[in-house]
């Protein structure tokens, strides 16, 4: 019965780092350089220094690290550190399995788009679930009121809208009379004779009569919205639109204060 001899595959490559660890242990002999001081030159542990002057291939980290530490170890000695590790040829220390026959090599594409597929729905499904929680909620916010500091009476079964008051009848003796009438929604503040009579929003189509013995001020959020006549005259704007305007009436005329 004949006997399988075991071959090592690596005999070839131990070989040549023998034949260059003789190289070098040569040289830093004949310079009369202690492992200890190259070990302090090169940065490389008198361990690994020693495995590659006794061409130790078990000794020493992978292959590609080997030619590393040739060259480095050569040009301490002022040897030629670039030739002399390019004799040394990476052996193939460790048999590995190849990747093509690993599973993920025989995935076809057809599976790696599904795996692609469904790691990206659930990225977005994440994604969208963290926008959902940090999100910031959102309030309806009620109409701006043109004024700072004043606020509405809010009603919710009436959309937060006051509902203004009815009409004052018109008084026939009171010397100032100011009659108005709404294009467009604006807030209103009417001041009879120093008392507040109405503060509110009024809506398009609303129409007030106001009356007053001495003077009677009007200020309005929207003043283009308000169509103003004054003890029966010829009704007009009480300004621009949007903008901020108030007027006191007198018995005589009307006095502007502000816009």
């Amino acid at each position: 019965m004949k006997t399988k001899e075991l071959v090592d595959p690596n005999a070839l490559y131990r070989e040549q780092l023998s034949e260059l660890g003789a190289l070098l242990r040569s040289a830093r002999q004949n310079q009369e350089q202690s492992l200890e001081v190259m070990a302090e030159k090169t940065l490389i542990r008198p361990s690994l220094l020693t495995a590659i002057e006794q061409g130790d291939l078990d000794g020493l980290p992978e292959p590609v690290y080997i030619r590393g530490l040739l060259r480095r170890y050569g040009d301490a000695l002022q040897l030629d550190g670039e030739t002399l590790a390019s004799q040394f040829f990476t052996p193939p220390r460790i048999q590995r399995t190849s990747w093509k026959e690993t599973p993920a090599a025989q995935l076809r594409p057809l599976h790696l788009y599904g795996a692609y597929f469904v790691l990206l729905v659930a990225a977005i499904s994440g994604l969208s679930y963290v926008l959902r929680q940090t999100a910031p909620e959102v309030t309806v916010l009620p109409p701006l009121n043109p004024l700072e500091g004043v606020e509405a009476p809010s009603n919710p079964s009436s959309n937060n809208t006051p509902t203004p008051p009815a009409a004052e009848p018109e008084d026939p003796q009171a010397p100032i009379k100011v009659k108005m009438t709404l294009t467009a929604q604006s807030w209103l503040r009417i001041t009879s004779d120093g008392r507040t009579e109405f503060e509110g929003i009024l809506q398009p189509g609303d129409t007030r009569l106001w009356t007053a013995d001495q003077a009677l001020t009007v200020r309005a959020g929207n003043a283009g919205a308000v169509m103003v006549s004054h003890n029966d005259k010829q009704a007009e704007a009480l300004g621009q639109p949007g903008m901020v305007r108030e007027i006191t009436y007198s018995p005589i005329d009307a006095i502007s204060l502000a816009w």
